[in-house]
């Protein structure tokens, strides 16, 4: 019989900034925590003393490591056409679809780089694979606020899968993504008759990407 009992609650690593009074466990999940921060704004001449509560990786916890890596790429479909791979899949925490870049977690067990991540989710979760472009970014948040957990992005030009992977993903069991060829002069018109005609809730990094497109060609940059 599987136990039901609550994870044991992990001790955090100490923070290396004088800004951070205390970190503090709550509670635990099997993958995730809930902690309180205790701190200072370093801005702030008065030293107000603050709290603030965050989510954290149990299995993550080193800051100055990426946790995951973002995978925005390009690709060029049988017409000609610069496109972008991304990927819809069901995200129960917001009880509904998610339109998004391939992404994942770097393996530690693999001893991964972010490159080498990038390029191994993009062939689980689509038909393609790819070579990257470029260096990964620096360290990104994650989400701002909530979590505390770090990704880099890396650029990815893809391609289709030959031989016998060709068509295929490489996914999880239970696991179920649709995969979309958006022309990049498309993209903005097509997230939003995703959203209407789908009712899916696009990642925000994504939509950024395509205001970016937009504003770029608006703007003659």
């Amino acid at each position: 019989m599987a136990s039901s009992a609550t994870p044991a609650t992990p001790t955090l690593p100490k923070s290396s900034s004088p800004y951070i009074i205390d970190k503090k466990p709550i509670a635990c999940s099997k993958y995730q925590g809930l902690g309180v921060l205790t701190y200072i704004d370093p801005r702030d001449k008065d030293e107000v003393i603050r709290e603030r509560d965050f989510v954290f990786l149990r299995n993550y916890p080193d800051l100055h490591q990426p946790v995951g890596m973002l995978v925005p790429n390009i690709y060029r479909d049988s017409r000609g056409r610069w496109c972008t791979i991304l990927v819809q899949q069901f995200r129960p925490q917001y009880e509904a679809d998610t339109i998004e870049f391939p992404a994942g977690f770097v393996s530690r067990c693999r001893a991964e780089t972010a490159e080498q991540a990038a390029v191994r989710e993009l062939e689980e979760e689509t038909t393609k694979t790819g070579s990257v472009i470029g260096p990964a970014s620096p360290l990104l948040t994650s989400e701002p606020v909530p979590i505390a957990a770090k990704l880099s992005a890396v650029f990815v030009c893809a391609r289709d899968k030959d031989g016998e992977e060709e068509g295929q993903q490489r996914l999880d069991k239970g696991e179920f993504t649709v995969e979309w060829e958006v022309p990049l002069r498309e993209l903005e018109t097509k997230l939003n008759e995703l959203r209407d005609q789908h009712d899916v809730v696009v990642d925000p990094r994504v939509w950024m990407f395509a205001m970016g497109i937009r504003y770029a060609q608006e703007l003659e940059l």
